[in-house]
C-alpha cells in the first residue's frame, strides 16, 4: 500500500507538472476563438442572463416539452444557430489558489487510481507505461469524444485535449510503472 501511495504522488506530481506545461505553454487557447463583438455581446448576456449556468440554444425543456414544442426546436436546430455558452455573470480570477488547489486533487485521484491498476498488473515495465498511457486515451474516448461528437467542440481543442491525457498519462506511467508494486503472476 505504501508503495501504491508513493507511486501516486509521484504520479501526481508529473500529472500536475505537464498539466501546468500543456495548459499554460505547448497548448494553450488551442480551439478557442476569441469572441467578435466582444463588448457588444457581453452587454447583450449580461442583460439577458443573470444566473451562472451552461446555456444552449436553441433552448428546450428536455423534461417537459409538447409535440410542437419539439418541432420547433428540431426546426431551430436544423437551420441554426446552435450554440453553448458557459456564462458566469461576475468576474473572477482566472488563475487563483482554489483552482490549483482542485486541479492538483484531481491529479491525485486520477494517479492513485492509475496506481492502483498498475498495481494489479503482472507485467513489464513497458507493458504497465502502454497500459497506464491507453487509460489516458479511454478517458477522452470517454468524454472528449462526446463533446466532439454531440456538441460540436472544435477538432483542434479536441486533439489538444487527447495529446494532453494521453502525453500526460505516458508521463505519470513512466513514475507509476515504475514505483507501484507489482502484482505477481497467477499460476497457470
Amino acid at each position: 500500500m505504501k508503495r501504491t501511495c508513493l507511486a501516486a504522488c509521484l504520479g501526481c506530481v508529473a500529472l500536475f507538472l505537464w498539466s501546468g506545461l500543456s495548459h499554460s505553454v505547448l497548448l494553450i487557447g488551442t480551439g478557442f476563438t476569441p469572441l467578435p463583438q466582444e463588448e457588444a455581446t457581453v452587454n447583450a448576456l449580461s442583460s439577458a442572463i443573470k444566473e451562472q449556468g451552461l446555456y444552449f440554444f436553441p433552448g428546450r425543456d428536455f423534461r417537459h416539452i409538447t409535440p410542437e414544442q419539439e418541432a420547433s426546436w428540431l426546426e431551430k436546430h436544423r437551420t441554426g444557430p446552435v450554440g453553448m455558452i458557459i456564462y458566469r455573470p461576475v468576474g473572477g480570477e482566472p488563475f487563483s489558489a482554489s483552482k490549483l488547489l482542485i486541479q492538483l486533487l484531481a491529479s491525485f485521484v486520477t494517479a492513485l487510481i492509475i496506481s492502483y491498476v498498475a498495481s494489479l498488473m503482472a507485467v513489464s515495465y513497458w507493458e504497465r507505461v502502454v497500459a497506464i498511457t491507453l487509460l489516458g486515451l479511454m478517458a477522452c474516448s470517454a468524454v472528449s469524444v462526446i463533446y466532439r461528437n454531440w456538441y460540436e467542440f472544435p477538432a483542434s481543442f479536441f486533439v489538444a485535449q487527447v495529446v494532453d491525457q494521453v502525453v500526460g498519462c505516458f508521463l505519470a506511467g513512466l513514475v507509476i510503472a515504475r514505483v507501484a508494486p507489482r502484482a505477481k503472476a497467477s499460476p497457470s
